[in-house]
């Protein structure tokens, strides 16, 4: 990062970091709850969130939109929690996957370990309540 700070770099590589994390933790959870209540496939982070059996076995609000990437590494603040961990795992998911402007919030190098940590924490916490 430092790099590209010095060179008039992009972002674009983190964020296609940060993005292929996002699809693991969609990917664990789709493969883990296909189908919506009504047997209806999936299709959506949001359409996994609303099924009983997510809800039952994780939490039942997950937010998936931010505005931006400093809306999200605010959002973070000192929490380890399962809640922070899949609101920015799923917000990192969504944010990444739509556009890549938006502000460099990586000048600071610590904002990309916070978000790298908490996609890591989001997909462990999937395998210590499905796998352990």
């Amino acid at each position: 990062m430092q790099l590209s700070r010095s060179n008039g770099g992009t972002i674009e590589p983190a964020l296609t970091f940060l993005f292929k994390g996002g699809l693991i933790f969609e990917s664990l959870l789709k493969h883990l709850y296909p189908n919506k209540d009504d047997g209806r496939p999936c299709e959506t982070l949001g359409h996994i969130y609303h099924t009983s059996s997510f809800r039952a076995d994780f939490i039942p609000n997950v937010q998936t939109r931010a505005a931006s990437l400093q809306n999200i590494v605010d959002a973070i603040g000192n929490n380890n929690d399962m809640q922070t961990a899949f609101n920015t795992a799923s917000r990192l998911r969504n944010t990444t996957g739509h556009n890549l402007v938006w502000g460099d919030v990586f000048d600071d190098t610590d904002n990309f370990k916070a978000l790298y940590h908490q996609l890591v924490n989001a997909i462990f916490y999937i395998i210590k309540v499905k796998f352990i």
